[in-house]
């Protein structure tokens, strides 16, 4: 830029540094796909005439037998011509790229439709510590400490969400170790106080540090009623992908509430509703669980529902 006065190079570094300002974020995924797209689209997509002054003038220039630097669709149309083809007509690799230019067109609008709805979803709540509290298992206690210990093929057994501790308290009565799971810190802290082993955590966090087929049983309640049903389904997947064989599974869950009008499953996908015990067998007999069936137990004191189920052999 010899020649140019200083002013005018600060100018004109000034309006390219807005120009990529206002083309912000370079180097995203969506960036970058348009950028690609629009030269995959200029170069060889079908022909859209005024639909870019800048294409149909890169077109006139390829077509000037002048151009010293013509396409590549240019040169394959000029050797098919020299073979007998007629003028104008569009090569095999033409008509093929055209295809996958609007393929691409296509899967451009299908990933906006996704981003859209994924940004339109719920979203979960910040901070663990916001958490609606649980109800602790109570009754439910004896009754799950027993048939997990007694299920058990070895290995770690988890409770989740544990609040302050109850399960693990029955669990460590029956000489079984048993490790808890709590989100909440203030709550978890009071099962620590006890000489509890307790990870503040979610759930599902918890669970993908776990390894394949490693845990002796896993018993969930307090989570299964809070996240909405497509964290529910990942979380049962995780359970069964954690768990060993012949390893038990126990949901407790909150009674859902009758609804005449309705199927259970129909209004059970509605957002902050507890599962009829139905849909529960449902998701776990879909989760891969077996020998899914109601826990005997405490139903009349505690109004709950407690259902067991194992991995395969």
């Amino acid at each position: 830029m010899s020649g140019v006065a200083p002013a005018d190079r600060e100018r004109a570094a000034r309006a390219l540094h807005d120009a990529f300002a206002r083309l912000a974020p370079q180097g995203s995924d969506a960036w970058n796909f348009l950028s690609a797209f629009t030269i995959l689209g200029d170069r060889y997509g079908p022909y859209h005439p005024g639909a870019s002054a800048l294409s149909d003038a890169l077109a006139a220039d390829q077509r000037s037998p002048s151009s010293r630097r013509a396409g590549r669709l240019d040169r394959l149309r000029r050797d098919r011509g020299e073979r007998g083809g007629a003028e104008g007509d569009k090569s095999e690799l033409e008509e093929a790229m055209g295809h996958v230019v609007e393929a691409f067109r296509f899967l451009s609008s299908r990933v906006a439709t996704l981003e859209a709805r994924l940004a339109a979803g719920d979203r979960p709540v910040e901070g663990e510590a916001w958490l609606v509290p649980a109800r602790e298992l109570g009754p439910w206690a004896g009754p799950v400490a027993a048939h997990v210990a007694a299920t058990t093929p070895g290995g770690d057994i988890v409770h989740a969400d544990c609040g302050e501790g109850t399960l693990l308290d029955a669990f460590a009565a029956r000489g079984t170790t048993a490790h808890g799971v709590e989100p909440r810190g203030a709550v978890a802290l009071r099962a620590l106080e006890r000489g509890r082993s307790v990870t503040i955590a979610g759930a599902a966090d918890y669970l993908a540090g776990r390894a394949d087929a490693e845990l002796g049983g896993i018993v969930l309640s307090g989570v299964v009623d809070r996240v909405p049903l497509h964290d529910l389904l990942p979380l049962l997947t995780a359970c069964r992908r954690t768990l060993a064989r012949d390893a038990p599974l126990v949901v407790v869950s909150e009674p859902a509430t009758e609804t005449a009008s309705r199927a259970a499953p129909a209004s059970d996908v509605v957002a902050g509703r507890s599962l009829h015990e139905v849909t529960w067998e449902l998701l776990l007999d879909r989760a891969g669980f077996v020998d899914v069936a109601p826990l005997v137990g405490a139903e009349e004191q505690n109004q709950r529902i407690a259902l067991a189920a194992s991995t395969p052999s």
